[in-house]
């Protein structure tokens, strides 16, 4: 995959994951799906990803952003087998900030 294309969806999960918190603070979970059925698509167009959300890359091999949402994603699978629960975007998302340190320290006071 080509460099600028990596750093293109690097940008478009970054930009999508702030749009998500936004949602998920204003409880419109049904937009907050919509956009996060969009980026497990973009996920799928690079390849990342196949139809069954199962990782086709090492996530050590990604960008910093895609990294993450991929992690989020293993981990959040691994809990929905145990638990026998679906995976939805609030779990995948309730990770992605868990892990982001640096959108909990300089993007996440400024919302307030």
């Amino acid at each position: 995959m080509l460099k600028s294309s990596l750093e293109l969806l690097e940008k478009e999960i970054e930009d999508a994951i702030i749009r998500m918190s936004k949602l998920q603070q204003e409880d419109d979970y049904a937009e907050m799906s919509r956009q996060f059925a969009e980026l497990l698509a973009s996920l799928q167009r690079h390849q990342l990803i196949d139809t069954s959300l199962q990782l086709l890359v090492e996530p050590a091999q990604c960008l910093h952003e895609t990294k993450m949402l991929l992690e989020s994603l293993q981990e959040a699978q691994q809990r929905q087998h145990r638990k026998k629960r679906l995976l939805t975007h609030r779990q995948i998302l309730q990770l992605w900030l868990r892990k982001n340190i640096h959108y909990q320290r300089e993007y996440l006071p400024k919302l307030f």
